[in-house]
């Protein structure tokens, strides 16, 4: 109940808790359970959408979203290496949103660019959405560009193969540097495997291989602070 309001029907017996805290009236089903809600094309303004039939690669974990919005309720998150079926794409401040079709007509939608940079990869034939948000880039798409250990001077590099498990939300990253693109955000007791570790500054960075040959990077210690625990 809520301010008297039943938000079920009480079956007979149930006498004292179907009473409203107001008035002696049998309770009445006023307030129907909630739904969950699924926003379509028409929420984010069908006319902005390109219609586009393609395949996208994650790259890493992506919320799929019941609107195009940073704000719209997640569905689930999807793992690294999941093929999603888009039907159209729209570009929107920095990002370029998916649409997946999903049952009984409604959408879901995922991010497949952030400021140019590919959260996946676009199998061949998903042209126009796989293209940089930055017009006068012409490169094929390209898988998150991630930098080879040569990138951060290989000779500090120290191999060590072991399990980190993050403490706290931790950013990963293409390179080994604050600057570097994130790639995704670690939640809480994230299970990462390293293949090496770097020194720098006040940094001690961790190396996650990940699919065809690429690294993610992340930040282990902090002024000999550690984020999270190693087995």
């Amino acid at each position: 109940r809520n301010n008297g309001n039943a938000w079920g029907t009480f079956k007979e017996g149930s006498t004292e808790a179907s009473k409203p805290a107001t008035n002696n009236k049998p309770a009445q089903n006023n307030n129907k359970p909630s739904q969950p809600v699924h926003n379509n094309t028409n929420t984010n303004v069908n006319s902005d959408w390109t219609k586009q039939n393609g395949v996208f690669v994650t790259g890493g974990e992506i919320n799929l979203r019941t609107g195009a919005s940073t704000n719209s309720s997640v569905i689930a998150q999807l793992p690294a290496n999941t093929e999603v079926k888009y039907d159209a794409y729209r570009t929107e401040g920095q990002y370029t949103w998916l649409r997946q079709p999903r049952a009984n007509g409604q959408y879901g939608y995922l991010v497949g660019r952030n400021n140019g940079n590919a959260w996946g990869t676009f199998k061949e034939g998903s042209t126009e959405a796989s293209k940089p948000a930055n017009t006068n880039v012409n490169k094929p798409v390209q898988q998150n560009t991630q930098k080879q250990v040569a990138t951060n001077n290989n000779a500090t590099w120290t191999k060590q193969n072991g399990t980190f498990i993050t403490g706290g939300a931790i950013n990963l990253r293409t390179g080994a540097s604050t600057k570097s693109p994130i790639i995704e955000t670690l939640p809480i007791n994230t299970v990462i495997k390293y293949d090496a570790y770097y020194r720098s500054g006040n940094y001690v960075w961790l190396r996650q291989p990940r699919a065809n040959g690429q690294y993610g990077y992340l930040v282990g210690r902090l002024n000999n602070q550690v984020w999270g625990t190693y087995r």
